[in-house]
């Protein structure tokens, strides 16, 4: 049979999902659950309980089988949710995912995920990247359910527990987030002081160049019954990381506190986070050019992975959030909560503007640097009731809810726009601009809205009926630095089902969802000025299946997504500012995790995306056709001690929207290993791991339209954790 070089990659991941599939029947095994009993001591005074591992909390779901993945996550409104479950695509990453990965933000899980890919380079202060094809910054986190509280760059891994990526518009599930995102959630989910037992970990790192990190995680319950709990992450790290001589530095603090009580609960989590980079920064580089400066036309080779674009620069981001929730049981079917919380974030120094145009064919280039000061402000707040009840033969699990979420940023730079000439193989050192002066702020959102849920099961949960809407308002008080008036309202339907016509292994599931962003009124130029135009909605249908085959969890599915745009309509003499543009993405997706056998673990998918400018019949810039993330990891006979790796493939992709140039596919093999063990009686467990074992030179993506990322170079990681 003749492959073509444009089918290589179906070919190939077809033949690779076959065999896992096959393998997963022939090989995979029940092994039992992590039990123990209580101590006889404490037999008269406490009931029989499961003791379970210090990465697992209690209040979500459990770990599955590998012990990279979860085997449910919680979708906002719908609650804690099986995988299975779920009536949508989505994933949660675990705690020891990450420390197998000695990560240090959420851009070293989320590299484990194909609908993700990242449009900043890696150990950027700024962490943007692009989900079912559609874009999201560090800003539309969420943080136990709630948009408003994480981080506005980079969000730390340290202090999370659990990483939930549900794919795909929703704003049922979780409002709209400060930055209208609509490619999906992320939720991070914090750390827990656990039952029966004290956390006392300290985890010291080191990572090529020289950059080392202490870690100490510390948690204990208190009283007689346990009710109270604390816990506390903190984190010190500084070296040479990213590009060759930058010097960056994190610190992290993140305290958990939690109470039990008979018919209520009560947690507070607060954080503060600071990211600092000093001399230097990798670059991201044009090749077509722009309106002023004309670009070299085609694409080079890319230039090493930590060349130092912009010597001698600096910057610095400092966040700090707090989230407060309370729960009360009015019987054992009602429960009511109530959460609120808010984020604080300010930027100043290179923290974006690290662009390039390389104008001649040996890499001649002309600069371009910024100096910023950002600020913003976040405050949310959600109030709600979830009940379960019947009706006849039907059950229901039915959640109303109110939300707020109030937005503010600011953002002035001084900016050396292309000022300087330079080259992106041999850099020179730029002068860097001087800081700019702080205006106030330019931007303010008001979102406000009304939602409620309903799951309905029918036939011993045979089929499961999600049915619910969300009435968003949206308000804009500021526009670019102008007031504004605009207010805009829109219910959002979802409807949702999950078959299992075939026993408890298969699940069919199917989805209809919408993605909601504020409108804008029109501006000068047009012949509608002053229009206030209707909140854009992106519109997804879904449909998929789910297989538990032996102790593998697989998810397949198709999905087609709508989002619309305004656009000018041309006429003559003034245009018409109009929603009559459109962004179509239509994708497949298959996600495994669990045992492929007692001793080999998967974690993995294969993403294909389709995405088209309809206005203009360009496929979109930025969106790989392909992208597959398999890792194994193996268990070896020697106690204590496990082996793995992933591979990494991400397709071709349009460097811009013109796509006249376009960036190649690539690939990438990382391998880690990690060995436990005990020194006298204290517990110790060594991780290692190697990210672009080949050392190769690529250009990983897109930063905006026509801006091409190179890839970071090969990366050793060494971390070693006491537990006390």
């Amino acid at each position: 049979m003749l492959v073509t070089r444009r089918s290589w990659p179906m070919h190939r991941i077809a033949l690779a999902v076959s065999s896992l599939l096959v393998g997963t029947a022939a090989l995979a095994q029940t092994e039992a659950p992590e039990a123990a009993q209580a101590s006889a001591a404490n037999a008269q005074v406490l009931p029989e309980v499961t003791i379970r591992s210090k990465y697992e909390r209690e209040d979500l779901p459990s770990r599955a089988p590998g012990l990279k993945a979860a085997s449910g996550a919680r979708l906002g409104i719908l609650g804690a949710t099986s995988i299975v479950d779920a009536p949508v695509h989505v994933n949660a990453y675990t705690r020891e995912l990450a420390e197998d990965w000695s990560a240090l933000t959420l851009q070293d899980v989320l590299e484990n995920d194909s609908a993700v890919v990242f449009t900043t380079n890696k150990n950027h202060l700024l962490q943007n990247f692009n989900l079912r094809g559609l874009d999201m910054t560090a800003m539309d986190i969420a943080t136990n359910g709630l948009y408003g509280i994480a981080p506005a760059n980079s969000v730390p891994i340290e202090m999370f527990e659990r990483v939930e990526v549900l794919r795909g518009p929703n704003v049922l599930l979780s409002g709209m987030p400060p930055g209208s995102s609509v490619a999906g959630t992320v939720n991070m989910v914090t750390k827990r002081a656990l039952p029966r037992q004290t956390i006392a970990d300290l985890t010291v790192s080191y990572s090529s160049h020289s950059y080392f990190q202490a870690h100490a995680d510390v948690g204990k319950r208190f009283g007689d019954e346990e009710r109270l709990g604390i816990r506390f992450n903190g984190v010190y790290g500084k070296g040479e990381m990213g590009a060759k001589d930058e010097d960056q530095s994190r610190r992290v603090g993140a305290l958990g506190l939690d109470y039990l009580g008979d018919r209520a609960r009560f947690s507070l989590d607060l954080y503060k986070s600071v990211n600092k980079i000093d001399g230097g920064s990798p670059g991201m580089f044009s090749f077509a050019g722009n309106a002023a400066i004309v670009g070299v036309g085609y694409l080079l080779s890319p230039p090493s992975g930590d060349t130092n674009m912009f010597r001698g620069t600096h910057g610095k981001y400092d966040n700090s959030g707090v989230l407060a929730r309370a729960e009360l049981d009015f019987n054992s079917d009602w429960q009511g909560y109530i959460a609120a919380g808010g984020s604080e974030a300010e930027g100043k120094g290179l923290l974006f503007g690290t662009r390039a145009i390389v104008t001649g064919a040996d890499g001649t280039t002309r600069g371009a640097i910024y100096n910023v000061h950002t600020k913003s402000e976040r405050r949310t707040a959600e109030a709600g009731v979830i009940g379960k009840f019947d009706t006849g033969a039907i059950q229901h699990r039915l959640q109303l809810s109110a939300n707020i979420l109030k937005h503010k940023e600011g953002t002035y730079n001084t900016a050396c726009a292309y000022c300087y000439t330079t080259n992106m193989y041999e850099p020179v050192t730029p002068t860097f601009p001087a800081a700019p002066t702080w205006g106030g702020y330019t931007v303010k959102n008001d979102f406000r809205s009304l939602a409620v849920a309903d799951t309905l099961s029918f036939a011993d949960d045979k089929l499961l009926l999600t049915i619910g809407g969300r009435h968003q308002t949206v308000k804009t008080p500021l526009v670019s630095n102008r007031s504004s008036d605009y207010s805009e309202s829109r219910f959002s339907p979802m409807l949702a089902a999950v078959v299992r016509p075939w026993g408890e292994q298969i699940s069919l599931f199917g989805n209809y969802t919408e993605g909601l962003e504020p409108g804008q009124v029109v501006g000068t130029g047009y012949t509608n000025t002053g229009e206030a135009l209707a909140p854009k909605v992106t519109k997804q249908f879904e449909l998929g299946v789910k297989v538990q085959a032996g102790e593998l969890t697989h998810t397949f599915s198709a999905y087609q997504i709508k989002r619309p745009s305004f656009i000018s309509n041309n006429a003559s003499p003034l245009p018409t500012l109009v929603d009559d543009g459109e962004q179509r993405l239509r994708g497949l997706e298959w996600s495994a995790f669990g045992n492929l056998t007692k001793d080999v673990s998967l974690l993995g998918g294969i993403t294909y995306i389709e995405s088209e400018q309809r206005n203009t019949n360009l496929d979109t810039y930025g969106t790989p056709d392909w992208r597959a993330r398999i890792g194994m990891d193996w268990t070896t006979p020697v106690q204590g001690l496990k082996v793995g790796g992933r591979v990494i493939y991400t397709g071709k992709q349009w460097l811009n929207s013109a796509n006249t140039i376009r960036l190649p596919s690539w690939n990438r093999l990382d391998l880690n290993a990690s060995y436990a063990t005990k020194l006298g009686n204290i517990p110790v467990r060594f991780n290692g791991s190697v990210e672009n074992v080949t050392d190769k030179n690529y250009w990983i993506g897109t930063f905006s339209d026509g801006f091409a990322m190179p890839g970071a170079p090969r990366t050793f990681k060494l971390s070693a954790t006491v537990s006390f």
